[in-house]
């Protein structure tokens, strides 16, 4: 991780959980990239937070233009609405026709826990950022939030029987292994860990990472008027989304597999005729 991703998590860390941290000395380049960052994951907010509250520390070293940038930024960002495009990637619905009647059986049932709905559905929203779009810092975000400020409300047996009912248990162990990476969360406050935490968790990070810029819309298909051949938009992206699938399939098995032969088939329903 660079040094750039570095104070980007740490400035999150104290703008959001209250951490005590010390960022680390960096250009005025270095810090317009980290602004961009925080664009690019819907993180402008907390980030600023941080910024406000370590503006006192000796390396934060913004000048009056980048703090009128921040500033302006904070005025005018507006996070992305959803569109019917983010639909893809709901929360309240799976690929796996099987899973899905039982994660609907599960948020049907009224009596249940709306606390643990509620974490449940966080849960199937970072795996499917995971596997369609890279590093799902945001989604973690709110994962961490509601671990810090609804725990009692939550109940871990039961959510952890709904987690293996349908197949996420080990993707939520993944997700609670990159919390106590990235926000430096204690493997105490996340029970559904219990006790399986990834040791390779830091390299799953850069994977993301890297994978962040490249968005399911990035591989669609189209056809030319005086041809019968179909022709994806970018190969590269077909080629990167197969090895993420590949990645994470031991994590998500069933879903994994649905999961990609239906951004597959999406992006054949984008042909233009």
């Amino acid at each position: 991780m660079n040094i750039i991703q570095r104070n980007f998590y740490k400035l999150i860390r104290i703008g959001l959980f209250d951490q005590q941290e010390l960022v680390e000395p960096m250009s005025a380049f270095k810090w317009g990239k980290l602004h961009q960052l925080a664009m690019v994951h819907n993180m402008v907010k907390p980030v600023y937070q941080g910024l406000q509250k370590s503006k006192h520390q000796f390396f934060l070293n913004l000048t009056d233009k980048q703090w009128q940038v921040w500033e302006k930024t904070m005025k005018e960002y507006q996070e992305p609405a959803d569109s019917d495009e983010d639909a893809f990637l709901s929360p309240d619905h799976l690929t796996n026709p099987v899973l899905n009647i039982k994660l609907q059986s599960i948020l049907d049932d009224e009596t249940s826990n709306m606390a643990t709905r509620q974490m449940l559905l966080i849960i199937i929203r970072i795996a499917r950022h995971i596997l369609n779009e890279g590093m799902p810092v945001k989604e973690l975000s709110e994962l961490g939030l509601c671990l810090s400020q609804k725990d009692k409300q939550i109940d871990y047996p039961i959510l952890r029987k709904w987690l293996k009912s349908i197949g996420f248990l080990q993707m939520a162990q993944l997700e609670g292994s990159l919390l106590i990476h990235l926000f430096r969360f204690e493997e105490s406050e996340i029970p559904f860990l219990d006790g399986h935490i990834y040791n390779k968790v830091e390299k799953v990070a850069l994977e993301l990472t890297e994978f962040s810029n490249t968005h399911i819309e990035d591989f669609t298909f189209s056809q030319d008027a005086e041809s019968i051949f179909v022709h994806t938009s970018n190969s590269s992206a077909v080629l990167g989304h197969i090895c993420r699938s590949a990645r994470y399939f031991r994590y998500l098995p069933s879903e994994t597999v649905t999961n990609f032969f239906a951004t597959f088939a999406r992006s054949l329903r984008k042909i233009e005729e």
